[in-house]
């Protein structure tokens, strides 16, 4: 019976917030335009992947799979291309998308990136995997098992020697505008991610501390805040720590090699109300700077 009160769980969750974009990564400054389009070229050519599992043991479990490519940019103007896949227990999304920037100098050491993202994703829904105690109909289980829609987005970035400041939204479009069956995609209004960070040197060893604020504006709920910091030593290694609203904590360290690979791990648990969550998640990620 336990088990099928995790099925349950699982399956609620993938039909109740499945349907919206869950950029949910542990170390989301680093990888920005997974939600902010306008991020594309800010750090010049580079290509990344990351994969993140949360409740790490339990079958089914949540899990995102992350790829994009970052052109260099010429005359102001960068391109790049991002795949996401994320699965929960018998739903699977995958978005494809191109992104495009276009850089600004605000005067002194600031410039200004303005980005947009189109592209297409689809939903699918593996009924036949749903563990059901009866076999009876059930109103909330929909016989949908696919679904596509188009994707626009659109963010900017400002960006200065020491700060930035992020605001996008990978997507304005509703999803239930493009499905037949409304109750396969559930209706859904555009989430915003805001990221900004501040580098301090500390006079030593060429380090620096990095606060960062991160939140997800989720219109109709509270949103989804994080704060936290990383010691950079020498730009070779990273390590951090950060607190998030809905009362998880997270630690990662990351390092970055002379042939200009960077690879990191990150792990998230339960703190506070969720102290009792004995189950972490955790995030790997691998980036090459060309």
């Amino acid at each position: 019976m336990k088990n099928h009160y995790i099925t349950f769980a699982l399956f609620l969750l993938s039909t109740a917030a499945f349907s919206q974009t869950q950029e949910n990564l542990l170390m989301e400054r680093f990888f920005m335009n997974a939600f902010n389009p306008a991020y594309v070229g800010s750090e010049g050519k580079s290509i990344a992947i990351v994969t993140r599992t949360a409740w790490s043991g339990v079958a089914q479990a949540p899990r995102s799979n992350y790829l994009y490519y970052s052109g260099a940019p010429k005359k102001n103007l960068s391109f790049g291309v991002s795949v996401i896949s994320n699965k929960i227990y018998i739903d699977t999304r995958n978005q494809y998308a191109v992104d495009a920037s276009y850089k600004l100098n605000l005067g002194g050491q600031y410039t200004l990136n303005l980005g947009i993202k189109a592209g297409m994703a689809s939903k699918n829904s593996n009924l036949e995997d749903l563990e059901r105690i009866t076999g009876e109909s059930n109103p909330f289980i929909t016989t949908t098992n696919q679904g596509n829609y188009p994707v626009f987005g659109a963010g900017f970035l400002i960006q200065g020697e020491k700060l930035y400041f992020s605001l996008g939204t990978p997507n304005f479009l509703n999803p239930e505008k493009f499905i037949d069956d409304s109750s396969f995609i559930q209706n859904q209004t555009p989430i915003l991610y805001m990221a900004a960070g501040y580098s301090i040197d500390l006079g030593f060893f060429d380090s620096t501390i990095n606060p960062y604020v991160t939140s997800r504006i989720i219109p109709g709920v509270p949103n989804q805040t994080s704060i936290g910091g990383n010691f950079n030593f020498k730009d070779f290694f990273e390590i951090g720590a950060g607190y998030k609203s809905i009362d998880y904590a997270y630690v990662m360290f990351m390092l970055k090699l002379k042939m200009g690979i960077d690879i990191g791990y990150a792990t998230d648990f339960g703190v506070g109300n969720n102290s009792n969550i004995s189950r972490s998640g955790f995030e790997l990620f691998a980036k090459y700077r060309f």
